[in-house]
């Protein structure tokens, strides 16, 4: 088709700053500009023709909790609960609405963990809390909330993630799930297993589950994965396999290929992919 066989090419450039006063506590700064969009677009991809804030918020410890608070908070930026340690850094990431970085506004959290592995979190973003004619926990308002509960040991963990849209549009929309990951010991992949799951107002109930494997295969890590998502009654399903090698302290490059296998007649998407990350 018309579709078919296109080069394209694409570019992200982020900042990311962080100044502690005390040594204990951090204020975050994110600064990115991008223009991936599309089939091609990676995890974290960014779409912004200037370059434009994208987070900044304060963490400092009270008690045994470690706080945060901040006028631009990602909903996934304080969650405790660890469910998948897949490298998730091509194009399919785990938990789509339990772990969502596009849900971002004013916020607060608050996060717990022990010496024996157990932790805890709850976080609340307000989308339009910048607004004073909104606010933030109004009837206007369009806040989300997101709690967390894991156990994390040498090799191996368990999370729960639970997540709460209070918002004007689709009152009361739920998202719950959970994953597992295991670090095997010997020269064996890391799994990671993750199934999520929504319930919107007024439309069909949507699900994820993912598989995902990470394996040292000489000096960089080659990594596949597995996803199936229901989407409102349509199934699709994705398959990725990548490797990362690091060329050095400063240059990483990734290559890989990725299939979207579409329900009923529409068309399978292929696509292939390298990616070169310089970090400073």
């Amino acid at each position: 088709s018309a579709s078919d066989n296109k080069l394209a090419q694409q570019y992200q450039f982020t900042l990311d700053l962080n100044t502690s006063f005390t040594g204990n506590d951090g204020l975050y700064a994110g600064l990115s500009q991008g223009n991936q969009t599309g089939d091609l677009a990676l995890q974290n991809a960014e779409n912004n023709s200037a370059l434009t804030v994208h987070s900044l918020f304060y963490t400092f410890p009270v008690g045994d909790l470690q706080v945060t608070a901040g006028p631009l908070l990602d909903a996934d930026d304080v969650i405790s609960a660890t469910t998948s340690i897949y490298s998730g850094t091509f194009r399919l990431a785990s938990m789509p609405w339990g772990v969502d970085d596009a849900v971002t506004g004013a916020g607060a959290a608050a996060s717990w963990a022990n010496e024996n592995g157990f932790n805890a979190s709850l976080a609340t973003v307000s989308v339009s809390g910048n607004s004073a004619s909104t606010g933030i926990f109004t009837n206007q308002s369009a806040d989300h909330y997101v709690a967390s509960l894991g156990y994390d040991s040498d090799n191996w963990g368990v999370g729960l993630i639970y997540t709460n849209d209070d918002n004007t549009t689709s009152a009361n929309d739920t998202s719950w799930g959970g994953g597992v990951y295991f670090t095997p010991d010997g020269n064996l992949p890391t799994i990671s297993v993750t199934y999520d799951s929504l319930s919107e107002a007024n439309a069909t109930d949507s699900s994820d589950f993912m598989v995902g494997l990470d394996y040292e295969v000489g000096p960089g890590t080659a990594s596949a994965a597995y996803q199936s998502r229901d989407s409102q009654g349509t199934t699709t399903s994705n398959y990725e396999f990548y490797y990362d090698y690091p060329v050095n302290d400063g240059v990483s490059v990734q290559g890989g290929v990725f299939v979207e296998e579409q329900a009923g007649s529409t068309a399978d998407t292929t696509g292939y992919v390298v990616n070169t990350i310089f970090s400073f």
